[in-house]
């Protein structure tokens, strides 16, 4: 395609219309135009539903005008209509080169920054959410002001100074309705030149810049909507959209007359052309009516129409405007804008259709156009070539020629968002979280945090806000999302304060009874989100005992040890317990912190029950002191352990009892009382005397011996 050559598209709800125009030495010149009717429904309220439908008619236009024009066409210029429309004011200011005189590319650049100032408002305003950058567009904007340093001016190209700021209004579309173009044009042999919005393009027409200072109100009415902007103190202050328009008038034509839709369309057309209209209704009767009497079964659709218009004029503008111009073919609709003034309380003279003069720029004579329908693609055109248009350059993303909207510094999250990439592919989800409440109370666990994604461009590793241009290859792998989360009751069991108790002085932990319900859980047992847990606080103490492994403590009965090697049963009555001080019984309450104490009432085994041999000592008199000394020790061995008598027993337990017997004799008490065996100066004789009587190094002692020892001259 060369430059020289321009497609403007307008994709409406019931036709598309195509424009070819050429740049000549002053200006651009329509070459050719050409209309194309749906042949099905496949638009409704502006909104695309079947692609492949839509870019059938789209193709046909585009045909058409490459042999008239015989030239070759790639791209085309489009305009959105304004359904779900988000309008959002924007403002930016930028530091310029005073020594230099400011550039149309300076100004495009501030006026760039103003439309993301807007949207990074709008994403955060009361429309704000997570998802709405990735579901909406910019689709135009209109400037309301420049300014330089600080100053108002009209134009600020060739101007020069410190500070440049400007302030926008920005519109915004979902993304389905742009996508749903670019597919059409695509599925058309088409790639997207620019984009703007339907009341833009018609502004542009009939609202001049000198115009604006006039509270004037534009109504596009199409088939499936009616876009609004309203002008005023020199600016386009508002846009909006009426989900209402000419589909309104055919459908309630042919729910009067029992027509199907496309007949009914017919008929409308045709009303201000023919007093008698004859055509066939789905019974398949032939029907003449006068158009007066068809007028006035529509009626009632107009004023509904009208009345919907009326209302978004008065609440965009709080009052009538001044003027009201309709262009669009909905415009044509006998009476339409009568009832229009007749609802805003305006002279009639001043709602008028607009466009009649569009006819005299087309080439040759034809009247197949009235003009009003010729209005929006002329203005698409117009303002792709003034460059007011939102323009595109493109990318691969995944091997996906991809168009983005060129916003001055576009980064790589904008090409995978163009894409179609959602914001849950960019960043790895955490997994869902599991509550659980317990004892009435919500404890929550959390998933595990996702993985980002990877991102390359042009081979090398790139984040989201990295920036991009023409002709960048992207490639991106999905994030991962985390796993969800689990918890089993083990787990829960870790998050509160555990079950402790002091036995006999030693802190003992324990794992209490949880129930989901009336079943009662093990510490494995998964748990899903919303479980109700109870896990209990107070337990009987015969439940503690059993968790101890001391259930038998409450209850007499036998045990069975091994002594010295052989099996031995052992009977024995019940022991006290206390809890915090008071014997209890099984059904005692005990809770997390209390103190128990197992004592022994005379009955309970105990090693030395085991045998009868006893420790025995004798005591005796050495140089007038008494001295004990042990004749028998008994040593008992518990579980390889040396233990004191009296150490209780439990079942299973092995013992070793061992009985050593003494022979005490002189010599051992000399070692027993450290005998000094190196005699005193001048002494060399040593005495040993019992009771009275010389004894020797073996002579044996007895209970209640009297020993003398010591040495002498």
């Amino acid at each position: 395609m060369s430059d020289k050559h321009l497609l403007a598209l307008d994709v409406g709800t019931r036709k598309v219309t195509g424009m070819l125009l050429e740049k000549k030495e002053k200006g651009f010149e329509i070459l050719a135009v050409e209309t194309r009717e749906h042949r099905t429904r496949a638009m409704l309220d502006g909104q695309i539903h079947d692609i492949p439908r839509v870019a059938e008619v789209v193709s046909e236009v585009h045909q058409v005008l490459q042999q008239k024009g015989q030239c070759k066409i790639s791209k085309a210029a489009v305009a959105a209509a304004g359904r779900s429309l988000y309008t959002q004011r924007g403002r930016a200011q930028l530091p310029a080169a005073s020594s230099k005189r400011l550039l149309p590319e300076d100004v495009l650049r501030l006026e760039y920054a103003a439309i993301q100032q807007a949207q990074q408002q709008l994403f955060s305003g009361h429309v704000g959410r997570t998802s709405f950058a990735e579901k909406h567009n910019c689709v135009g904007y209109s400037v309301v002001r420049y300014e330089l340093d600080n100053s108002l001016i009209q134009n600020l190209v060739g101007q020069r100074g410190g500070s440049i700021a400007c302030e926008v209004i920005a519109t915004f579309l979902p993304r389905v309705v742009v996508d749903s173009l670019r597919g059409v044009l695509e599925l058309a042999g088409l790639r997207l030149q620019s984009l703007t919005l339907e009341p833009i393009a018609a502004l542009r027409m009939v609202v001049p810049e000198e115009m604006r200072r006039l509270n004037v109100a534009l109504v596009d009415i199409g088939a499936g909507t009616s876009d609004l902007a309203i002008t005023r103190d020199g600016t386009v202050f508002a846009y909006e959209m009426v989900s209402v328009a000419g589909d309104e008038i055919t459908e309630a034509l042919a729910e009067k007359l029992l027509l199907n839709f496309m007949t009914a369309e017919d008929i409308k057309r045709k009303l201000l052309k023919s007093d008698l209209l004859t055509f066939k209704n789905i019974l398949d009767e032939k029907v003449s009516l006068p158009a007066a009497k068809i007028l006035e079964e529509i009626e009632g659709a107009i004023d509904f129409l009208v009345e919907k218009i009326a209302q978004a004029i008065l609440d965009k503008n709080g009052v009538a405007p001044q003027v009201v111009f309709c262009v669009g073919g909905g415009s044509l609709t006998p009476g339409l804008t009568a009832a229009l003034a007749n609802k805003l309380s305006m002279d009639p003279s001043r709602v008028t259709i607009k466009g009649k003069e569009m006819l005299g720029l087309l080439p040759g004579k034809t009247k197949r156009y009235q003009g009003p329908e010729l209005v929006t693609p002329l203005g698409i055109a117009h303002t792709a070539i003034s460059g007011d248009a939102l323009h595109f350059y493109r990318v691969e993303v995944n091997n996906q020629a991809v168009d983005v909207m060129d916003l001055g510094n576009s980064r790589v999250s904008d090409a995978l968002l163009a894409a179609g990439i959602s914001s849950r592919e960019l960043v790895g989800l955490p997994g869902r979280g599991l509550s659980l409440e317990i004892n009435g109370q919500i404890t929550f666990f959390q998933g595990e945090m996702g993985e980002m994604a990877e991102i390359w461009a042009n081979g090398e590793i790139v984040s989201l806000d990295s920036t991009i241009s023409a002709g960048d290859k992207i490639l991106f792998v999905s994030a991962k999302p985390g796993a969800d989360a689990k918890a089993s009751v083990a787990a829960v069991l870790t998050r509160i304060t555990p079950f402790a108790l002091l036995l006999n002085g030693k802190e003992k932990l324990l794992q209490p009874p949880v129930f989901r319900g009336e079943e009662q859980l093990t510490l494995v047992s998964e748990l899903f989100d919303r479980d109700k847990l109870r896990i209990l606080k107070t337990m009987p103490l015969s439940w503690v005992l059993t968790e101890l492994g001391l259930a038998d403590e409450l209850r007499g009965g036998s045990i069975v040890v091994t002594v010295n090697g052989k099996d031995k049963q052992i009977p024995f009555g019940p022991r006290i317990i206390r809890v915090n001080g008071k014997v209890s019984v099984p059904d005692s309450n005990v809770s997390a912190g209390d103190v128990l104490e197992i004592a022994d009432d005379g009955t309970y085994p105990t090693v030395d029950c085991l045998t009868e041999e006893r420790p025995r000592q004798i005591e005796l008199t050495v140089n007038d002191k008494l001295v004990k000394v042990s004749l028998k020790d008994v040593y008992f061995s518990l579980n390889s352990k040396k233990v004191p008598l009296g150490t209780p027993l439990a079942a299973g337990d092995r013992l070793e009892i061992n009985v050593v017997n003494h022979e005490i004799t002189m010599a051992d008490i000399l070692s027993m009382i450290n005998f000094q065996a190196t005699p005193s100066f001048g002494q060399n004789k040593l005495v040993m005397r019992i009771n009275g009587r010389e004894a020797q190094f073996t002579t044996s002692v007895k209970h209640g011996d009297c020993l003398e020892i010591g040495w002498t001259i």
